[in-house]
């Protein structure tokens, strides 16, 4: 049956040009995505800051949980903390005790020039890493500061500089080139950072000798691990790309599926009598059904390594759009690596072969004499199963839908599969929404060439619904996913800004935060009006923890608060006082993170912080169900103070009315300026992902209305020899084509509208009256775009092959084969 299939896709290579195209742009996509996505994993990098050195010195910063998995047998889940641990006290010393040991002491404080976010170093940390002195000289004051070449300071200057303690007027000594930084005297440096140690470089030893000093705890790296003990500001960016990868692949999947089975299942149509013809000769239901497999495997075949050829050429390009739209870190780059490419190749041959076995499976049961009878007329479309999928599908997105708002963060992540299950129900079902639709929208279109339209659209169900399918899928996943997560992000940004009691928030003029009182246990940030230390307010502060859930550390958003958070925020509290969140050894949690760690009020709490210290917590309350503190951690500011010494404020809720050197904003303000960047990457995200799915129903749209336009020349041609003019019959062909666009916009719409409506309930529900009323936030122009460039595309893609087909006289275009 190769054999035949080869003949036959040789003999209507038209009508396979667009799953050729869809393949082989799904496995380019494919591969393109895996080649990133394996270069996020295995993006090894060396070491920058600590290039000299042979060995450096750094505090654990992985985060493990094991399991008794019992036999005796234990498993292992780790993640990396942002930040190292600290330094057992005297390390350096003991280092430098070691014979022939050189020994550099190395200190990182964040600090804000001029508007530059840079970290503050000692000066002796210069030595790890190749440098030159452009200008001036070394800091030899503890008010002199050497800066990089970005800054454009010049020696002599006197520089205004952000720190955690408050800004300072430095005099610039010099001017470097090479990593960025500010160099103070390490004296400077050692004040500043609190007395913390972020790492050691050790020379002249080995690495041996080195553990035998530190211990089983802190870290020692060689070689490229030296990197470790760096900032990994890119590793956040790496996941977040991966994630968006992994979406654009499932996208392209999703849609590339309903293009080639759309596709086999309209050419098994228009073949029947051909297929009657091969049973008529005695090939047995298999064989057919192996004639459109292997019409399948053949372009599979083909398009799986046109498209990882063509991925190769374009996974680098894309790597570094990556890294200028802020997906990636910069330098980013896609590196030839063999798995994807084979990966990308098995999963379109597996594609190819899914799409077409529901038509094989349809082409085997069509039997010699009922084919030949019937081979001109329109056949059953729905079938059992069809119904029961697409009801199953509709009712899985209900479901899905219901408990979405419930489940905090997460919910955004679920959106885009909820659309998935809903469009996929109604697509299946569209041989029975579509054509009716379709006629009722061309009752609104008067004339002849209106009622040809919509009787045509009600009648051809399979071309109908072929070409309304695509339209749905594109148009659907754009307005369920933009306008459900602008609601979603709507709503929790109201929530937060809701709670607020505070009558305004300061926020840090530079990176270095609001400078806060560094005594364990401060009550508040210096600075404001009045004498140093006054209580301005409840200073807090953005972090991460992680939890075992799972037998998995997994990561969790915290926020460290001074002492009275809760008279300036309206907590939702289930169980306990927030007002007992004190000391260094409570929490509060959230109830989505409290239920999946089993936490309960008054029991104990085990996490990691941010710089993967293990700690267990008193949780001193619980709070309620909420969708933007659900699955958060409430902290103590002496525990901030504890583990980060020297570290400033991220905002402070003013109980007064302003704060020196800070600036000041509303609630709102500051809800949705924190949330800016992400919304910026979410939304281009969408736009990736949907331009994609854009590209997909062009194809899907193109191949099966040129498909169509070839089986009903000789429609065309009764028409013309009734007396219609070429005009007229564009006409009817344009109407029909805006008929068909327009009820894959307006099922896409019910499918939108649907999902709105039960998130917009179980907001209202689930936020228990802190936004009382949610709004529906439809953002109208993306999704406007994406629907008229569907229409645009079914239009053209109607009228032109109709427009070449008029072009032969009707006598002869009522001869032609179909």
């Amino acid at each position: 049956m190769l054999s035949i299939a080869t003949q036959t896709l040789r003999a209507r290579w038209a009508s396979f040009a667009g799953v050729f195209v869809a393949l082989s742009l799904g496995a380019c996509l494919l591969a393109t995505t895996g080649l990133t996505i394996a270069s996020t994993v295995s993006d090894g990098r060396s070491p920058v800051w600590y290039a000299l050195p042979a060995v450096v010195v750094t505090g654990n910063q992985t985060v493990s949980v094991t399991v008794d998995e019992g036999d005796g047998e234990h498993s292992t889940a780790s993640t990396r903390a942002r930040r190292p641990q600290q330094l057992p006290a005297g390390t350096a010393e003991r280092l430098a005790a070691l014979p022939g040991a050189t020994v550099v002491v190395d200190r990182a404080v964040p600090v804000d020039v001029g508007g530059v976010a840079l970290e503050a170093h000692p000066w002796s940390s210069a030595g790890l890493h190749p440098y030159t002195m452009r200008d001036g000289r070394p800091p030899r004051a503890d008010d002199e500061v050497v800066l990089p070449e970005m800054t454009g300071a010049r020696p002599g200057d006197r520089a205004e500089v952000s720190t955690p303690l408050g800004p300072r007027v430095l005099v610039v000594a010099g001017i470097v080139t090479g990593p960025p930084a500010a160099y103070l005297t390490d004296p400077a440096a050692a004040a500043l950072a609190g007395g913390r140690v972020d790492a050691i470089a050790v020379d002249g030893v080995t690495a041996a000798q080195v553990r035998g000093v530190v211990g089983p705890g802190p870290a020692v790296l060689t070689g490229d691990r030296r990197a470790g003990a760096e900032p990994d500001p890119g590793g956040d960016l790496l996941a977040a790309a991966a994630s968006l990868l992994g979406t654009t692949a499932g996208v392209a999947l999703f849609v590339s599926v309903f293009v080639v089975a759309g596709t086999f299942a309209f050419a098994v149509v228009q073949r029947r009598q051909e297929l009657a013809l091969l049973r008529a000769a005695g090939a047995t239901p298999r064989q057919v059904r192996r004639l459109v497999l292997g019409e399948s495997l053949i372009v599979g075949v083909v398009a799986g390594l046109g498209g990882c050829l063509a991925g190769l050429l374009v996974a680098p390009p894309f790597a570094a759009w990556l890294a200028r739209s802020g997906f990636a870190p910069p330098g980013f780059t896609a590196r030839f690596i063999l798995w994807p490419l084979l990966a990308a190749f098995g999963v379109s041959l597996l594609v190819a072969l899914a799409g077409a076995a529901v038509a094989a499976r349809r082409a085997g049961k069509v039997r010699p004499i009922e084919a030949l009878r019937e081979a001109a007329a329109e056949r059953r479309v729905m079938t059992a199963g069809r119904w029961v999928f697409g009801v199953l599908f509709l009712g899985g997105a209900a479901t899905l839908l219901a408990v979405i708002p419930s489940l905090g963060g997460e919910a955004i992540a679920l959106v885009l599969v909820d659309a998935q299950l809903a469009i996929t129900g109604i697509a299946l079902l569209a041989p029975v929404f579509a054509p009716r639709l379709a006629w009722l929208a061309g009752l609104l279109v008067p004339g002849v060439a209106g009622a040809l339209a919509r009787d045509n659209a009600r009648t051809s169900v399979r071309r109908t619904a072929s070409t309304v399918a695509p339209i749905l899928v594109t148009v659907g996943i754009a307005a369920a996913t933009f306008a459900a997560t602008a609601t979603l992000w709507d709503a929790s940004e109201r929530a937060s800004a809701g709670r607020v009691t505070a009558g305004s928030i300061a926020l840090p003029v530079g990176s270095a935060g609001i400078p806060v009182a560094s005594a364990p246990g401060a009550s508040g940030p210096s600075g404001a009006s009045g004498p140093s230390g006054a209580l301005a307010g409840v200073p807090t502060a953005q972090s991460v923890v992680y939890v075992p859930t799972d037998d998995y550390p997994e990561q969790f958003d915290a926020l460290y608060t001074g002492p009275g958070i809760d008279s300036v925020l309206r907590l939702p509290v289930r169980s306990g006082s927030v007002a007992d969140l004190a000391g260094t050894d409570t929490v509060v949690a959230g109830a989505g993170l409290a239920r999946a760690a089993g936490w309960r009020t008054g029991g104990t709490a085990t996490l990691w912080l941010d710089d993967a210290s293990p700690v267990q917590l008193r949780v001193v309350a619980v709070l309620e169900p909420s969708i933007d503190l659900d699955e958060t951690v409430l902290l103590p500011w002496a525990l901030r103070a504890a583990h980060a010494p020297r570290t400033g404020a991220d905002a402070v809720y003013l109980t007064g009315s302003t704060l020196d050197g800070a600036r000041v904003v509303t609630a709102a303000e500051y809800f949705r300026s924190l949330n800016a960047a992400q919304r910026r990457l979410n939304h281009l995200a969408l736009v990736a992902v949907l331009g994609m799915a854009l590209v997909y129903t062009s194809i899907a749209i193109a191949n099966t209305l040129v498909m169509a336009t070839g089986a009903r020349v000789r429609d065309l041609a009764v028409l013309r020899l009734g007396g219609a003019t070429p005009r007229q019959v564009l006409a009817m062909i344009a109407v029909e084509a805006l008929l068909l666009g327009a009820t894959g916009i307006l099922l896409a719409g019910v499918v939108t509208a649907g999902m709105l409506a039960g998130l917009r309930s179980g907001l209202r529900s689930e936020l228990a009256g802190l936004v009382a009323d949610p709004r529906t936030v439809v953002p109208w122009t993306p999704i406007g775009v994406i629907a008229a460039v569907c229409v645009a595309i079914t239009l053209v893609a109607s009228l032109v092959p109709a427009a070449v087909a008029l072009r032969t006289p009707p006598g002869r275009l009522s001869s032609v084969r179909e």
